[in-house]
């Protein structure tokens, strides 16, 4: 099963080796001209250049937004906060719920499963 990381690792492998073809024959035909006149690409040339920078970009900005989210889901916790009779007492997102957050901070953590965090306040 192939992960979205990996089919974006081979498409930036599969442009960055196609780039390298493409200056590697521009740069072959300077190499054999003997003629000395300023560097000019023809309207073809930038045209093919300026699509692959767009290429390279569009899948930059792909990686950074998986990124991002990667973290963002990270940074957000679900919490379920019980009192001394296993009761719920509140749950949610302590970053988005200041009194929740209170609640987080005074209690004792019982145990951790998926990713959401299980606490009681002792009084």
């Amino acid at each position: 099963m192939n992960s979205p990381k990996v089919k974006t690792q081979r498409t930036l492998s599969a442009v960055l080796a196609a780039a390298l073809a493409i200056v590697t024959l521009f740069q072959a035909g300077t190499a054999n001209s003997n003629e000395v006149t300023a560097e000019i690409i023809s309207f073809e040339e930038a045209q093919l250049v300026a699509e692959i920078e767009q290429m390279f970009m569009e899948e930059e900005m792909e990686m950074e937004e998986e990124i991002y989210f990667e973290e963002m889901e990270e940074l957000t916790q679900e919490v379920k906060v019980y009192d001394n009779n296993n009761e719920l007492i509140g749950e949610g997102d302590p970053l988005v719920n200041p009194v929740l957050g209170m609640l987080v901070n005074k209690a004792d953590l019982l145990s951790e499963m998926g990713g959401q965090k299980y606490y009681r306040v002792s009084q």
